[in-house]
């Protein structure tokens, strides 16, 4: 039961909620697919964003929202980290569980099928569903029972923690398969990050009808939703510190509270990163802490980490590359050249389509490289490359933190300038035509001259 919303070990782990409101436009649109006001025919909804935009906050206040309101049937919540909740394989037993209890009625034919077969947990999931939760519901239906008003939420977060890309994406087919089949009106929120094998999962011709999708957008304001957290959090400081006393009433102003705003990039991770590292020592004066975090005081020692929860979350998505040299390369790009060469503005590559040209790659291969980033970078449908967050490129550029993913700007700029050499030679230059392809010559000598100083 480690899966379940409310667990103990959740509690003790990674468990976090909305902040007091906050998010409330995000719930609200999730609350009125629930009752079949918007998407009534979509079985599922997929909820996806970046990495730490807030999407497992969502689901834990939205499954309290639920179970205080009488729709919740089920939750379960993956954790990578965690061996009963990184795998499908205690998926079912968990929900049918809670099933069970949700409807009294159940319980005793849910007893039953695992008493006729014993082994039905070492099946496929596909089996279990319809053992353990599908066949009860229509035994029941046969019967005349009114689920009227009976919970129907099913509650999944963090699918893409689960091991196994193709578990993922057959996970989701059985989910489709077997509750199509219900008597009861089921309604199953899934939480994830965008990741492509994902994206193709759900385009599929098997489940895009019975789908709904919401992006965690700007749409939902969640700049106002992270200031609003951030000037709670820092109030509560201020009130419940050890070294409160120590703290000016008017700190950290308005103007750091936008500026850590501005750096979250819209992402809620780092907010709370912020807030947690801030705080996190009773010993140790908040307005220090928060001085590191903006880099006007260095930390003290190895101990003292400020950025340890991003630190791990950028580890752990950039391990999963595969490719991992040719995505660097790009990286390297977008956060050493188009940072510190904008005053150069033509030679910034901010496009699919640009890089493929500056790195000599058939069109196509930048987004094909970058798919595998899509929870930390975002390619639009015109190509453009957007970051979507801003402490990455502070990751990258720091080698205590990012250690064998560390961009080295001076090697970085060897490469462009290579790079840069070459598309010279490849350039035909006749003075005879006014020198009409000067231009693009004169764009590739700056860029020598910005790499290669001296």
């Amino acid at each position: 039961m480690c899966a379940v919303y409310n667990s103990l070990e959740r509690q003790k782990l990674d468990a976090s909620k909305c902040h007091p409101n906050t998010r409330v436009a995000v719930i609200q649109r999730i609350v009125h697919w629930v009752h079949g006001e918007i998407a009534c025919a979509a079985l599922i909804l997929w909820l996806y964003g970046a990495a730490g935009a807030g999407k497992s906050a969502i689901a834990h206040s939205l499954a309290e929202e639920c179970a205080k309101e009488g729709w919740l049937l089920a939750t379960f919540f993956f954790w990578k980290s965690a061996m009963e909740r990184n795998s499908i394989d205690h998926f079912v037993a968990t929900i049918a569980y809670q099933a069970a209890r949700a409807i009294p009625a159940l319980h005793p034919l849910v007893e039953d099928a695992v008493e006729v077969d014993p082994m039905v947990f070492q099946q496929s999931v596909d089996v279990q569903l319809h053992k353990l939760i599908i066949e009860p519901l229509q035994w029941l239906q046969l019967r005349g029972f009114d689920f009227r008003n009976c919970p129907f939420v099913i509650i999944i977060d963090g699918l893409d923690e689960c091991q196994g890309n193709l578990v993922q994406s057959g996970f989701v087919k059985s989910l489709i398969s077997a509750f199509l089949r219900s008597p009861l009106r089921i309604r199953i929120l899934i939480a994830s990050r965008p990741e492509i094998h994902l994206q193709s999962t759900f385009n599929s011709s098997l489940i895009s009808p019975h789908l709904s999708r919401l992006a965690l957008s700007d749409e939902f304001s969640p700049e106002k939703d992270i200031y609003q957290f951030l000037k709670d959090s820092f109030d509560v400081m201020k009130q419940e510190h050890p070294l409160a006393s120590h703290i000016p009433p008017s700190w950290p102003g308005s103007e750091v509270l936008s500026e850590i705003t501005q750096k979250s990039s819209g992402q809620f991770i780092f907010a709370s990163t912020t807030v947690k590292y801030v705080c996190g020592d009773p010993c140790d004066l908040p307005t220090r802490r928060l001085d590191v975090i903006r880099r006007l005081q260095p930390p003290r020692g190895e101990e003292d980490l400020p950025y340890a929860e991003l630190n791990s979350l950028y580890h752990y998505v950039l391990s999963n590359v595969r490719g991992i040299e040719r995505v660097m390369q790009v990286l390297g790009f977008l956060v050493i050249l188009n940072i510190d060469i904008r005053r150069i503005g033509p030679l910034i590559i901010d496009s699919t389509e640009r890089m493929d040209n500056f790195l000599f790659w058939i069109p196509g291969e930048t987004q094909a490289c970058l798919s595998q980033l899509a929870s930390l970078i975002d390619c639009d449908a015109g190509g453009h490359i957007h970051i979507l967050h801003a402490s990455l490129q502070d990751f990258l550029r720091d080698p205590s933190r990012s250690r064998q993913f560390y961009l080295c700007r001076e090697s970085v700029l060897s490469n462009i300038a290579c790079l840069g050499l070459r598309h010279m030679s490849h350039e035909k230059i006749d003075i005879s035509q006014e020198g009409k392809s000067l231009p693009t010559s004169h764009r590739f000598f700056l860029l020598l001259k910005f790499c290669i100083p001296y």
